[in-house]
């Protein structure tokens, strides 16, 4: 992992947490607005083309394979899961200079990344996007997903 040059370790506490630059959040919630529209944008055109991919094969299958069209609810899952886990940001976030961090400096494991995936896909439908005004009232601009999952969105530092 590349060190975030501002991000460092909090000696005193005993729970490991990284001690927030302003500068590593500046602007940060903008960018993830960004970033989610540019990933959004992304995963239509993979389900288009995925869509059409299995559209093809329940033709040429009279219909037996038609239980895979389910299968294309779990892509959102599976892209932000991959990507934050590898990369420590999606395609969107990486064009707005932006990552996902453990707060002990890490990238996130998949499964991290995966539950952080599904409390967003749940909660934020669910609210009509209210439950992301939780990071207007925290220092560190985090929304409810990145506080349950002990993650926090910074400026990639490496990128621009």
């Amino acid at each position: 992992m590349t060190e975030l040059p501002s991000l460092r370790l909090k000696k005193q506490n005993p729970n490991i947490k990284l001690e927030i630059n302003s500068l590593d959040i500046e602007g940060v919630p903008f960018k993830r607005v960004f970033a989610y529209t540019l990933d959004l944008i992304i995963l239509s055109f993979v389900g288009l083309a995925i869509g059409f991919a299995v559209s093809v094969l329940t033709l040429i299958s009279i219909g037996l394979l038609s239980p895979l069209f389910v299968l294309l609810s779990l892509l959102p899952l599976a892209y932000h899961s991959y990507f934050l886990s590898q990369h420590g940001a999606t395609p969107g976030m990486n064009a707005m200079g932006i990552r996902m961090v453990t707060m002990d400096g890490e990238n996130p494991t998949l499964v991290h990344a995966g539950i952080a995936t599904i409390i967003f896909y749940l909660s934020v439908p669910a609210t009509s996007f209210l439950i992301l005004i939780v990071m207007l009232f925290n220092n560190e601009r985090r929304t409810l997903h990145d506080l349950l999952t002990n993650t926090i969105v910074v400026n990639d530092h490496n990128t621009v």
